[in-house]
């Protein structure tokens, strides 16, 4: 499932129970859980639906504007895969680093600035507010800190 909601695109996993929201660049808003995530990711899936999620959105943000120019999503789609090919051969090998939610509940683990894998836990099925609160933070850390090494990107201080 993917919207548009005013200038926000979200996208969903593939069982439909996990979501994000990014802007139209696809920088990332907002993520969550919906009702019946337990059953459908459980926790060894939830952090990669979590992930599934906010790429879909991105991938969503990233062909709108080729849709809307007319070109199908699969031209677009290869051409997106094509140019995160040459972007990944063009960088430096970076270490994996580790980002970790507040409550330590969601942990990214990440290379550069893109998203390698993620992982969620110990969870039970109560937890999904506070788990879509410790991805929240992972991901907005994550922007922030991605943000402050891009040269020629500002930052807003304090």
């Amino acid at each position: 499932m993917t919207t548009h909601l005013h200038d926000h695109i979200s996208g969903s996993d593939r069982t439909g129970t996990a979501y994000a929201v990014v802007d139209p660049v696809g920088r990332f808003v907002d993520i969550g859980l919906r009702p019946g995530w337990w059953p459908a990711l459980g926790p060894a899936r939830v952090a990669a639906g979590l992930v599934e999620a906010l790429e879909a959105a991105r991938m969503q943000a990233a062909t709108a504007p080729l849709v809307q120019r007319g070109e199908v999503a699969d031209t677009a789609r290869g051409r997106i895969a094509e140019a995160y090919r040459l972007i990944d051969e063009g960088r430096e090998e970076h270490a994996i680093r580790v980002v970790i939610g507040p409550r330590g509940l969601f942990r990214l683990h990440v290379r550069g600035g893109r998203i390698h894998s993620a992982e969620a836990g110990p969870l039970t099925p109560a937890d999904g507010e506070r788990l879509r609160a410790d991805a929240r933070d992972a991901l907005t850390e994550l922007a922030r800190s991605t943000a402050e090494t891009r040269p020629g990107v500002r930052t807003r201080a304090g």
